[in-house]
């Protein structure tokens, strides 16, 4: 099996854009993020994509324009360590990071009556969005499973969304001798994805990502002869908790 992608194809921001269109917001920073920890951690960055307009619409009195500058990571080491153990079999992104800055006409403070309106609608697009990039990276039953509060950067309280997800792995062949091989059989890894939105500066920061959130182990064995048996064990060892918490630190330390 090849599968060389799994979350990666989740791309860059987490909002729908029309990319392209000059708007009164302006050029739009790349949100900070913890540089050195993403490094130290294995993790690679695969794009970055500045000055997309999330929408532009008039939400009660106001005309309101949004645009994004987004970065994506994924974590390479993760990948390559699986690669390796699986003799190449699943060659796949398992982990990615996605960070957003939204800037936006009129500053969040200044929406007045219609700043809860306006908040509502960048959680939907991006949670849409996320939902939909999810799934064309191949994940499956991709559910909405919570919501609640993250405390961020700054002092700040995020919005969070929680997901639920399933990545088919397909049966896995290894060679015994020729023409003979031994298969595993495939499996619906679990994934799990969070999304945070909170406003910073006047403006929204969007942050979030996705994780396995169970360890693969598979076995078989078959009988080569009335005197050979060969068994083969796939054990990934991964650790969800750990990749969990890595990714909310990377989260909260969004800027």
């Amino acid at each position: 099996m090849r599968r060389r992608h799994l979350l990666i194809g989740a791309g860059v921001g987490v909002l729908g854009s029309l990319a392209g269109c000059q708007t009164a917001v302006g050029s739009v920073a790349p949100p900070t993020v913890p540089q050195d920890r993403l490094e130290s951690g294995g993790w690679t960055k695969q794009s970055e994509v500045t000055d997309e307009t999330v929408f532009e619409d008039t939400v009660g009195p106001v005309e309101v324009e949004a645009v994004a500058s987004s970065v994506a990571y994924e974590d390479t080491a993760l990948a390559a360590s699986v690669r390796e153990d699986t003799l190449g079999a699943i060659d796949a992104t398992l982990a990615l990071f996605t960070a957003s800055r939204i800037d936006m006409a009129p500053a969040v403070d200044e929406l007045g009556p219609v700043r809860d309106q306006v908040t509502g609608q960048i959680e939907t697009s991006a949670r849409e969005q996320l939902e939909a990039q999810l799934q064309a990276a191949g994940l499956t039953d991709v559910t909405q499973s919570t919501t609640g509060t993250l405390d961020v950067a700054g002092g700040a309280e995020a919005r969070l969304t929680e997901y639920t997800a399933t990545y088919p792995v397909e049966p896995i062949e290894f060679p015994v001798q020729s023409g003979t091989s031994l298969t595993i059989d495939g499996a619906d890894l679990n994934i799990a994805a969070v999304l945070a939105v909170w406003a910073a500066d006047g403006n929204y920061l969007v942050a979030g990502g996705a994780y396995p959130a169970e360890n693969f182990a598979q076995s078989t064995s078959q009988e080569l002869s009335d005197a050979i048996s060969v068994s083969v064990d796939v054990d990934l060892g991964l650790t969800p908790d750990a990749y969990r918490e890595e990714l909310l630190g990377l989260v909260t330390a969004v800027e």
